[in-house]
């Protein structure tokens, strides 16, 4: 089976558009990607071996850790994320606001919690590989 072959300058815009298109959430679905994390990995980590420039560099950086927020996302952790979502700024500790608003997030957080352990564990991948790379600190 050969791996289907992708534009790199292509791969990279559209990953790049679609980290600007954020729309506030934190944790998105792969499915967002147009190509496989894997292939724009790869793009990535040659874009930053070969930019020019400290600033560009940088941005790559970013965008190489921003990798870690696009996860696999069950039915169950869509309506998780859509609970928490609405829950909205919280309320003062003690107030009807407050104990409405733990319940709500009491009730989503084992699917919350088991995504982002795999949003933490796939971040310290990344950026252990970003050590190997130009611009490392």
């Amino acid at each position: 089976m050969t791996k289907p072959e992708f534009d790199p300058r292509e791969v990279l815009e559209r990953y790049v558009a679609v980290l600007r298109d954020e729309g506030g959430a934190v944790v998105r679905d792969v499915a967002e990607l147009a190509h496989p994390k894997e292939a724009i990995r790869i793009v990535l980590q040659h874009c930053i071996r070969t930019a020019a420039d400290r600033e560009s560099r940088e941005f790559l950086r970013n965008a190489y850790v921003s990798l870690s927020n696009f996860q696999p996302i069950s039915e169950l952790e869509k309506e998780a994320l859509t609970v928490l979502s609405g829950v909205g700024p919280l309320g003062i500790e003690g107030t009807k606001l407050f104990s409405k608003q733990a319940r709500q997030i009491t009730h989503v957080a084992a699917p919350l919690q088991s995504l982002l352990d795999r949003v933490t564990a796939e971040l310290a991948v990344l950026t252990q590989e970003l050590k190997t790379l130009p611009g490392a600190e």
